[in-house]
């Protein structure tokens, strides 16, 4: 993917109204309409705007019905982001996440003196029993 194109992609999956969009494209094929009424705060045009944005970036693609405009969800650019930079990036939240693991298995997670209620690892509070 060029850097324009990545520039592109990732300024369309800034907005938090064109992921939803995104969202609901991947559950089916919707017509401009369709996806306006998922939005009752953002008027019809402006939800025009953002698919033009993410038609742009290469996300949907439209086709035409007779007069309603279709729109699909296009999952290569999001696939090559993945592949081209976002991938690189994967080791460190692997490190993080092999990290966190350890120290929940950890005896060190429950504190010191602290008991577990029958050995579903969940501290229970003695003191006032």
């Amino acid at each position: 993917m060029g850097v324009r194109r990545m520039e592109r992609v990732l300024q369309a999956l800034a907005d938090p109204t064109r992921r939803r969009i995104l969202d609901l494209l991947a559950q089916s094929d919707l017509a401009a309409g369709e996806i306006a009424r998922h939005f009752p705060d953002i008027s019809r045009p402006a939800v025009s705007q953002h698919l033009a944005v993410l038609r742009e970036a290469g996300l949907v693609r439209e086709r035409r019905e007779g007069r309603r405009r279709i729109y699909r969800l296009e999952p290569e650019p999001l696939r090559e982001l993945w592949e081209g930079w976002l991938s690189h990036y994967q080791r460190f939240w692997d490190d993080r996440l092999a990290g966190l693991k350890r120290l929940v298995e950890s005896e060190d997670w429950r504190g010191e003196g602290e008991q577990t209620d029958g050995g579903s690892g969940i501290p229970t509070d003695r003191r006032g029993s």
